[in-house]
């Protein structure tokens, strides 16, 4: 992936990334703060980047969330859970169709995040990683995860199937021989 200019391979950067009941540690802490309970929610069960979610609009809610002009000015859709866009509806009741749904800048969901994370690195960006290996461990296929992503390339989606491969050796060392 990476090349040096003598031609050696330099190892793959893992991404970091946290398991469900990690996830779910975090997101308990912000349970008291609709709001931002609400964003990290959104970044864990969809896997959207933070300039996407600041831009989401009460109108990209329907059956999937229509991400308009996401990265590479590209856009996609993101399916979702109905319990989410339930909530989502909820909190955006009183919202015009063409209202953000959270008027906030990329930095103030990173201190959201910061604020809520306990001993955990928690970013925006922890949660897509988080979101890409939690759908690959529970067995989505990996084209269908780079769809939802908004990968072009497939290799960048393969990065994540890395990460597995380190939860393989953690659970075949845990056989007792």
């Amino acid at each position: 992936m990476y090349q040096s200019y003598q031609g050696e391979r330099k190892p793959k950067k893992l991404y970091k990334y946290y398991n469900k009941n990690q996830i779910e540690l975090v997101l308990e802490k912000s349970r008291s703060n609709q709001r931002d309970y609400l964003i990290m929610l959104t970044l864990w069960r969809t896997g959207m980047r933070v300039s996407e979610l600041t831009k989401l609009k009460k109108k990209d809610l329907g059956e999937v969330i229509t991400i308009r002009q996401g990265k590479g000015s590209k856009d996609r859709i993101i399916p979702f859970h109905p319990t989410l866009k339930d909530l989502l509806m909820l909190y955006s009741a009183n919202l015009n169709l063409e209202d953000v749904l959270f008027p906030i800048t990329n930095a103030q969901v990173w201190n959201i995040c910061k604020r809520y994370q306990g001993e955990l690195k928690v970013t925006p960006h922890t949660f897509r990683h988080s979101f890409a290996v939690h759908c690959l461990k529970e067995g989505m296929n990996v084209r269908v995860l780079q769809k939802i992503l908004g990968h072009s390339n497939l290799n960048t989606t393969a990065v994540y199937l890395d990460l597995i491969g380190e939860d393989i050796k953690e659970g075949y060392a845990k056989i007792p021989w």
